[in-house]
């Protein structure tokens, strides 16, 4: 079974499109890149919910705090 040589020189031309690399920036240092560099996990999402579900649950409490004070203060 031959290939056509058209099919040939796409599998080429995918291959070698495929090995190559797109062109990177590089920062000044590589300690400033290495520290600013943000690696992205499954879990990052899940993160950012709880930090905003804590904060609303400060902003509750806080709010809670308040009007107990302001009942106790017209209770007295």
């Amino acid at each position: 079974m031959r290939m056509p040589v058209s099919a040939l020189a796409a599998l080429a031309a995918l291959a070698v499109a495929g090995c190559s690399h797109p062109a990177q920036t590089t920062a000044a240092t590589p300690a400033a890149a290495a520290s600013t560099a943000h690696v992205a996990t499954p879990w990052d999402g899940d993160l950012k919910a709880l930090a905003r579900a804590r904060s609303v649950q400060s902003v509750i409490d806080r709010q809670a705090a308040q009007q107990r004070r302001q009942i106790d203060a017209e209770s007295h």
